[in-house]
């Protein structure tokens, strides 16, 4: 029988890391440039026109895909835990939301650990919101997004801004978001076995320097543990083989108790961001990417594709 693509893939993932395990550790700065290497040649979505933004400020792009409906958007966190990716690793995957969604995207920057621990990132994350604000969009007419420690980010972007009394977003997409960072669930027991990609291990070693002395248990650390009542509508995607499958669903549950609009899609077999792979797994990720863009779509009123 011929091997899955999804199998295909945990295979060379697991091949490369055992790779990996048998050579030096590699440097932070060394794992920053993999990954922009790695994903930074992929290349972005058709008749894309890619920006730079760096006013001194916020630093990132926006991306605007051929006939967008220039008057929404769609603000997106990458992950990397906290400490690392860029708006480099992540052009391909936010100008295929971008165009799928029919929406102009910022693709931010964010102050990284160990550098940067919290709040340095949060901060970011406030100041690319008011960025946006002032190329002229409204709240309602924004989507915020993110994936993995952006999703984290961007849940804590959204409670931050109800702190400061500000207008919220008219949306949240959250890819396989990293939600608490104590680390605790039954989920990380129970898919470690079929997650080639995430341990508990690696995420409390970026939690411990995301931290850098902060009680994990905040809720702008651990957004799963913020007042969840009068959020703006969610969309949730998350695969069974991930560890962080009980954050997803957690919030889920959460967030459905607390009275909120919440869309939760759970994809068999998938890992950990699998969209952000679409090169590789290209059948589940690009529709995962299909199903998002036609989501933030019809939470914005575009046409999308």
């Amino acid at each position: 029988m011929t091997e899955s693509e999804i199998a295909s893939f945990k295979r060379r993932w697991s091949e490369r890391t055992a790779a990996l395990a048998r050579g030096p550790a590699p440097t932070i700065d060394q794992q920053r440039a993999a990954f922009d290497a790695e994903h930074g040649a992929v290349p972005p979505a058709d008749n894309c026109t890619i920006e730079p933004i760096n006013n001194g400020t916020v630093r990132g792009e926006r991306i605007v895909p051929t006939g967008a409906d220039t008057s929404k958007a769609l603000l997106y966190h990458h992950g990397g835990g906290h400490a690392f990716g860029s708006s480099l690793s992540h052009r391909h995957l936010v100008s295929r939301l971008a165009s799928a969604a029919g929406v102009v995207a910022y693709n931010m920057d964010y102050s990284l650990a160990p550098e940067n621990p919290f709040p340095a990132g949060l901060n970011d994350a406030v100041n690319a919101w008011q960025y946006v604000l002032g190329e002229g969009f409204e709240p309602d007419d924004i989507v915020v997004g993110g994936e993995s420690a952006g999703g984290n980010l961007t849940l804590a972007l959204v409670l931050k801004l109800r702190e400061l009394g500000c207008a919220l977003p008219g949306a949240i997409y959250l890819l396989s978001p990293w939600l608490d960072l104590t680390q605790s669930g039954e989920a990380f027991d129970i898919c470690a076995p079929r997650d080639p990609m995430v341990s508990h291990e690696a995420l409390q070693a970026m939690a411990d320097i995301y931290c850098a002395g902060h009680a994990p248990e905040d809720p702008l650390i651990s957004p799963l543990n913020g007042d969840l009542v009068g959020l703006p509508q969610l969309l949730i995607q998350v695969g069974t083989d991930e560890v962080l499958l009980g954050d997803a669903t957690r919030l889920a549950h959460r967030a459905a108790l607390a009275g909120c609009d919440i869309t939760l899609r759970v994809w068999p077999e998938m890992i950990h961001a699998w969209p952000l792979f679409q090169n590789e797994l290209p059948t589940k990720g690009k529709a995962a990417i299909a199903e998002a863009g036609q989501w933030i779509a019809k939470r914005l009123g575009t046409s999308g594709k």
